[in-house]
């Protein structure tokens, strides 16, 4: 490669980021490479391409799937699978959204870095796009039943079950609408992922022209992040990829929706399979049309907008929706919509009735006008831009990394061909409205000119139809029966054909060392362990953290939890999701939320964990959070300590609102976490914790509320209020210790307000103790859905038993070998796996979206006889990396501390830690077979099922019991 190959267009420094980014041009083919330098040994990458649909048969979402399945210099039929087991990265992905698809990865270790580089640019640029491998990664028809095709036929693939299972959300179809309603002249009305009805229309001829238009250098944007330099990442563009295209000059780019005069009114409906839950059941969600997300100052403008209007309870237009008698709740989609390359504003209600849709309209249009004649508090302006700050500045990543953070702010600039640099340097522009709001008028206008003058605004009206789920499945049975019939004797034998081929490519065991790979030998040693300071103040501990935060401070209280009632213990997880709900003293709750934003984030949460070696006991702790910037950071700990000594438990609408709202978000919720219901439901009657779990985030803990919030009278309300009063009181009384995470300024601010803090009185209480489970047979559980999620869990150990580590490689060991391919790629899941639960003391399989339920209850025992067949070396060293990347994963520096404390405060010290990892790193195939006979006994096993009633009968045939939500 030649030093020019790339062209330096830019070099900018943004000073709050610590980052400096370098913007280029590869000349020959216009390919664009922007470079973030740091000093973050988390390095990342991604590329990117505009992928703008022209229907809905989700060719974009296809084709990521299928571009991973094998490529030119790895002709693997799994390569992208293969490499999470063979790489120690901290994160691999891929996205597609409404017009762009994205392949992103992250590794601190060098050589992985250009292993993944080569993996990722072979499969954007050179894919296989094997007609097999479209066939199981997107929609395919098959015959019922092979021994006898007069059965009729069916759909098969992956991404086909992955959006019958999204779309079976009311929220993703409510979305779906709204965007499509807004921008009905753009690409942006088509499902990018693919309705389920369309997918089926999509040709593998259409597939491969969709990539040959779109996946070319020229319309590509590479990303970078870390200490790696960025001539070396180019070296390897070049010569994997770049040298071999010539520029195109046909560029690709969202196109812009042209305005409109007067506003849209459009009703749809969605599935429901209770005749009897229609009523209350409707959604109706206004959106507005605003400036583009790539525009700067209109950017900033709509999220000071919406985190006035909508941030919390005491924000105007989510007070009103909150509390209208005319729905239960808001609508999931309040928000700021800034994916498309127009943002929209959102905001609506769910569990309402259409007959309600005009009141509502005039009353959040009486909100708005309301705000821009008489304005708010300019308060409440400062504490909105004060969020939008510290979302700039944390430094986050404990769960995708930052420098894929920083990348996706970026992304849209670079896809709408606009300047992604301004999208994080936003110093200049925050200072600007901070000026611009201490004009009265200002934000007034704001108000007017994104909504109350802006016509481009749709209504959406989306009601329950019972009936709906059977005339679709109705329309695909005569589809599928409409092909039947038009089959010829030459058709019945290609279709037998495929099946048979694609069954064989399934089961073809591919040459891994095609591949790159990290070893054993790879793997680094621990990293030194984060340290704090701890001290007495006042008789409590103090445990300070001095870590790079770049001006965001962390703040915690920590109460030891004591013994509780069962009442009390049944509805902890609704006290701590609404004692910050409440007002304080003599304020209303709205005041307070008012208060508590101009400083920071708060939260509640209890946190409990088996103790290391005891699955009887318990390390049980209620925690109070807050976050903010810096000069915030002395106002924090008053307002924490407030919280259990003035909360007020006398506002009895607000309680019946909350219960309403908690319960409209776990029912809509149910399909996005499906195998983790599943799981819980499987584990209720392990232990004491896997009863607690099932209890508190369980589909029994959703009956309860709906329960609760079906007999919400006043002696009800009452009696749930006492009982958070009683909460309170035994924790005020509780022992309690303080955490404090952030720079050496914050620290001494917050200690000095500590010192001068008055003592708390502390009174001994019993220990907590969690109520051993009664007996918890197989169960499934009917839900308004069209997929399946499958659990099958067995009693095992905690984490602390020397058989703890081989378990947790033998998880891996098993999804990667049987479950995956077995589960995923032949059943069409979306996905599937086993995993070990130290703090349940259970090891369990789990299926993700299934199109299956028999069939995979009898995957997850025969998973146990391949495993009994299988003793594979390679295998072996592919899971332990797995377990090691899982406990190495790098974590933000105040994530890093935090998770340092509570490893501490739960016994789970750095030694323990230590320990266990060198015993993964040493784990035989021997170790696995031991803890497999010892525990796996198929007949052990217990059963947990989230369906629909669709599977009645063979929920019936399994002998397992069923209840319906």
């Amino acid at each position: 490669m030649t030093q020019n190959a790339f062209k330096l267009d830019r070099h900018h420094r943004v000073e709050s980021l610590k980052i400096d980014i370098h913007a280029f041009t590869h000349q020959a083919t216009g390919a664009r490479h922007l470079h973030l330098a740091c000093d973050d040994d988390n390095n990342a990458f991604m590329v990117a391409f505009p992928t703008i649909p022209e229907d809905s048969t989700g060719v974009a979402h296809i084709l990521e799937h299928t571009t991973l399945c094998g490529s030119k210099r790895y002709p693997v039929r799994d390569p992208f699978f293969m490499m999470l087991r063979r790489s120690l990265n901290t994160f691999m992905n891929a996205f597609t959204s409404s017009d762009s698809t994205a392949y992103p990865f992250a590794t601190r270790n060098r050589q992985d870095f250009d292993n993944l580089l080569g993996i990722y640019l072979d499969a954007v640029f050179f894919p296989n796009l094997d007609p097999l491998d479209f066939a199981q990664e997107g929609c395919r028809i098959e015959f019922a039943s092979p021994e006898d095709p007069s059965q009729g036929l069916v759909y098969k693939g992956v991404v086909f079950n992955e959006m019958k299972g999204a779309m079976s959300s009311a929220v993703a179809q409510l979305w779906q609408h709204v965007q499509g309603e807004l921008m009905i002249d753009t690409a942006y009305r088509f499902n990018s992922g693919g309705d389920p009805a369309a997918i089926p229309l999509l040709t593998h001829a259409r597939l491969k022209a969709f990539h040959a238009q779109h996946y070319h250098p020229s319309q590509a944007v590479f990303i970078t992040y870390g200490n790696f330099p960025a001539l070396e990442h180019q070296s390897k563009f070049e010569a994997l990829a770049l040298q071999q295209f010539a520029r195109s000059e046909h560029v690709i780019v969202s196109p812009r929706q042209p305005p409109r005069s007067l506003p849209r009114v459009t009703t749809t409906s969605y599935a429901i399979d209770d005749p009897e839950a229609v009523a209350n059941a409707t959604h109706i969600v206004w959106g507005w049309l605003l400036g583009e997300a790539t525009t700067p100052r209109d950017l900033l403008e709509a999220h000071l907008l919406t985190g006035v209007l909508l941030d919390h309870s005491a924000s105007p237009l989510r007070h009103y929706l909150e509390t209208t008698p005319h729905a239960n709740a808001p609508s999931e989609l309040c928000t700021l919509d800034d994916s498309a390359r127009q943002m929209a504003f959102l905001c609506g209600v769910e569990g309402s009735e259409a007959a309600h849709a005009e009141v509502l309209e005039r009353e959040i249009l009486a909100t708005l006008t309301k705000v821009a004649d008489d304005g708010v508090p300019a308060a409440m302006l400062h504490a909105a831009l004060d969020r939008i700050e510290m979302a700039q500045r944390d430094i986050s990543g404990d769960g995708f990394p930052y420098g894929l953070q920083l990348m996706s702010r970026m992304l849209p600039g670079a896809m709408y061909r606009a300047d992604p640099v301004a999208l994080l340097d936003i110093d200049a522009l925050l200072e600007a409205l901070r000026s611009a709001i201490n004009d009265p008028n200002y934000f007034r206008a704001l108000v007017r000119r994104l909504l109350l003058t802006n016509q481009h605004r749709v209504r959406v009206t989306m009601v329950p139809d019972a009936t709906k789920r059977q005339r679709e499945q109705a329309d695909e049975r005569a589809r599928l029966q409409a092909e039947f019939e038009r089959l010829s004797s030459a058709d019945y034998a290609t279709l037998a054909t495929q099946a048979a081929a694609l069954a064989a490519r399934q089961a073809r065991h591919d040459d891994p060392t095609i591949l790159p790979k990290i070893t054993l030998a790879d793997v680094p040693a621990t990293a030194a362990p984060v340290t704090g300071t701890a001290r007495m103040v006042h008789g409590r501990r103090v445990n300070s953290y001095l870590r790079g935060t770049n001006g965001v401070m962390h703040a915690q209280l920590i109460f030891d939890l004591p013994a509780l009632t069962p009442a009390e213990l049944r509805v902890l997880p609704l006290f701590s999701a609404y004692l910050l709900e409440f007002g304080i003293g003599e304020e209303s709750y709205l005041e307070t939320q008012e208060r508590r934003a101009q400083v920071g984030s708060f939260g509640a949460t209890t946190l409990v964990r088996t103790q290391l070696g005891d699955l009887e006991h318990h390390s049980a702790h209620f925690v109070l959070t807050a976050k903010g910037l810096r000069r915030h950071g002395a106002a924090m700990l008053p307002l924490l300590e407030e919280v259990l000594h003035r909360v007020r438990f006398d506002e009895t609408e607000r309680l019946t609102d909350l219960l309403a709202q908690t319960r409209a978000d776990l029912e809509q919720s149910v399909t996005d976490r499906g195998h983790q219901l599943a799981m819980h439901v499987a584990a209720r009657g392990i232990s004491k914790s896997g009863w607690l779990s099932e209890a508190w985030g369980g589909l029994s803990s959703l009956r309860a509320i709906q329960q609760l919030d079906d007999a919400s009278d006043a002696e009800v309300i009452a009696r749930l209020l006492a009982t958070f009063d009683g909460l309170r009181s035994k924790l005020n009384a509780a022992r309690n210790q303080v955490l404090l995470v952030g720079e050496e300024d914050a620290l001494s601010l917050a200690n000095a307000w500590l010192e001068g803090a008055p003592a708390r009185a502390v009174t001994a209480a019993e220990r907590f103790t969690v109520p051993s489970p009664g007996p918890s047979p197989s169960l499934a559980w009917m839900v308004n859905g069209d997929v399946n999620f499958c659990a099958k869990a067995y009693p095992a150990v905690p984490e602390g038993h020397p058989d703890a580590p081989a378990l947790t490689v033998l998880g891996r060991y098993l999804s990667d070998g049987f479950l995956h391919p077995a589960i995923r790629e032949k059943g069409g899941a979306y996905g599937s796996g086993a995993t070990f639960d130290g703090d349940n003391g259970c090891f369990s399989f789990y299926s993700y979206r299934d199109p299956r339920l028999r069939e995979t209850c009898v995957d997850f025992d025969r998973a146990l006889e391949w495993f009994a067949a299988t003793d594979d070396p390679a295998r072996l060293e592919e899971s332990i990396l797995g377990v090691i990347r899982a406990l190495d994963k790098p974590r933000s520096p105040a994530g890093a501390a935090i998770d340092a404390f509570y490893s501490d405060l739960q016994a789970r010290t750095v030694s323990v830690k230590a320990e266990f990892r060198a015993k993964v790193l040493s784990t035989t195939y021997q170790d696995l077979s031991v803890v497999a006979a010892r525990y796996l006994h198929p007949a052990r096993g217990t059963l947990g099922l989230v369906t629909h009633r669709g599977e009645q009968a063979t929920i019936d045939a399994l002998g397992v019991a069923s209840e319906a939500l």
